[in-house]
């Protein structure tokens, strides 16, 4: 696990607290500690230009550190202007909450103590403040112009002198759950040897795994020495507290998703899955050339754009009818659509070529079921029959009020065709070393590649049925050596 830090102005300042040697006064560190390879939480009294607090940012930063607040934080406060806009949606929560309390042109100032707060129902509030001036201690003055609408009128940060017994609570109790060091390192050092951070979206109507798949991942992962936390978004500015993080949201490239894959992996985590295989296989446009480019099989494919002269009969022939219309950033069969004739195949395109410059067009397979081969750094781990939905031509049919999804049907990996492992194995390999769901046809002697998902999905009772608890330890075991690969490297 990586060390932590906690700068302070004199070793004074954290008597409140219960001592450790974690704690280190800025004169300390400045003679001491030449590098800094774990993580440092300033909790200097001044952040001004070149201040102490200023100067204890730059220096973790500069001894490679992973430091909060960021020297980059600390200017983008010095340089605040008061008068900035709160976005709409937390002047609509302030505004249920304290309607009557505060009146047009009237001040509320909230204390935010690591992204929380003492009122609850504010906590949207003070996390999306905290998103915004990431600093410990901070309390914010807001300002109410009509509904909804409100400005920060004044940010001032606390530091450890200015807190009182109550607030002296709040930080420690928020610094812990920030932190998860301070307190927890010896108890943690006993049993697990790194941290995982899982990204969930308890909001998500179809999220990449179900809560029984959860406990199951969270179980194997603690067995093998994984201290498994589940975080979402809103635990962003917390990633570089982990050692590794695995995203169970679906994901995309415009999305928290991608961008989170991206701030763990420049903080030096291991991620799964990487902002790298997030763009390669979030986009079907990418994922054809990759395919085409190391002579994977897959459907006859064509890329238009929609807005430039095509010929449509040209397509017709090549094709055949019907034809399958794909827009480039699609899941869960979203934006896949089927064109029976010439007239549906013009609409199709125009429509929904207002979405994307670039289409797929595809000729129409028809199975009764795709296959799903579920591969980790190059090994499979799991075969997996998708049916499709009742009535319907796809596995999920988002238009249906129930039976949305057809069955699955889950079996050992060598009763699948040999032909059909062979060439998921070669598009996985052309993709990378990440984490795979690979989804193929496979019609008389012809197996194609329709696409190679990264955040494949990992339900109990679907995926596992013929593993089991198997198949969540063989994915933790490979998180565990790869993260030994990791910090061997170090």
């Amino acid at each position: 696990m990586k060390s932590l830090l906690v700068l302070v102005d004199q070793p004074q300042d954290w008597s409140p607290y219960y001592p450790t040697n974690q704690v280190v006064a800025i004169e300390q560190y400045l003679r001491d500690f030449a590098e800094t390879k774990g993580y440092v939480i300033n909790l200097c009294r001044d952040y001004s230009y070149l201040s102490t607090g200023y100067y204890g940012s730059l220096l973790a930063e500069a001894r490679g550190g992973q430091v909060f607040p960021s020297v980059r934080a600390i200017r983008e406060l010095n340089s605040f202007e008061s008068g900035q806009p709160l976005p709409l949606r937390s002047g609509k929560v302030l505004d249920s909450v304290l309607r009557k309390q505060v009146g047009v042109g009237e001040h509320y100032t909230l204390s935010i103590y690591f992204g929380q707060t003492e009122k609850p129902e504010l906590a949207s509030v003070a996390r999306r403040l905290f998103e915004t001036f990431a600093f410990p201690v901070t309390e914010v003055t807001l300002t109410r112009h009509q509904d909804h609408v409100w400005t920060i009128r004044d940010i001032r940060c606390l530091s450890l002198d200015d807190l009182d017994d109550a607030s002296q609570t709040r930080f420690a109790e928020a610094l812990d759950a920030f932190s998860h060091k301070i307190w927890r390192n010896k108890r943690s050092n006993k049993r697990y040897k790194y941290d995982l951070a899982v990204l969930v979206n308890p909001d998500e109507e179809l999220p990449p795994s179900n809560k029984g798949a959860l406990k199951s991942f969270e179980k194997a992962g603690r067995d093998l020495g994984l201290n498994v936390d589940f975080i979402t978004y809103r635990d962003a500015a917390r990633i570089g507290e982990y050692d590794a993080l695995f995203i169970r949201e679906t994901t995309r490239v415009d999305h928290h998703t991608y961008a989170i894959a991206q701030s763990a992996e420049n903080q030096g985590l291991l991620v799964i899955d990487s902002p790298t295989d997030i763009m390669r296989c979030s986009n079907k446009v990418y994922l054809h050339e990759r395919l085409q480019r190391f002579e994977v099989d897959t459907p006859k494919t064509r890329l238009i754009m929609g807005n430039q002269p095509f010929d449509v009969d040209e397509l017709i022939d090549d094709l055949g009818l019907p034809i399958i219309v794909k827009v480039p950033d699609g899941s869960f069969s979203i934006g896949v659509e089927k064109a029976k004739d010439r007239e549906q195949l013009m609409e199709c395109i125009d429509r929904l070529s207002k979405r994307s410059a670039i289409l797929l067009l595809q000729e129409f397979m028809p199975t009764d079921y795709d296959w799903r081969i579920g591969i980790m750094d190059n090994q499979v781990l799991y075969a997996c029959r998708y049916y499709m939905a009742k009535s319907h031509w796809q596995i999920y049919n988002h238009s249906a009020r129930s039976h949305k999804s057809g069955n699955a049907d889950a079996m050992a990996v060598e009763k699948v065709p040999r032909q059909v492992i062979k060439t998921a194995l070669k598009a996985a390999k052309c993709m990378g070393d990440g984490f795979y769901g690979v989804d193929l046809k496979a019609s008389g002697d012809r197996v194609v590649i329709i696409e190679v998902n990264d955040n494949p999905s990992i339900d109990l009772g679907v995926e596992d049925l013929h593993s089991g608890h198997l198949l969540y330890q063989q994915i933790m075991g490979i998180m565990l050596k790869k993260l030994d690969e990791l910090n061997g490297r170090r």
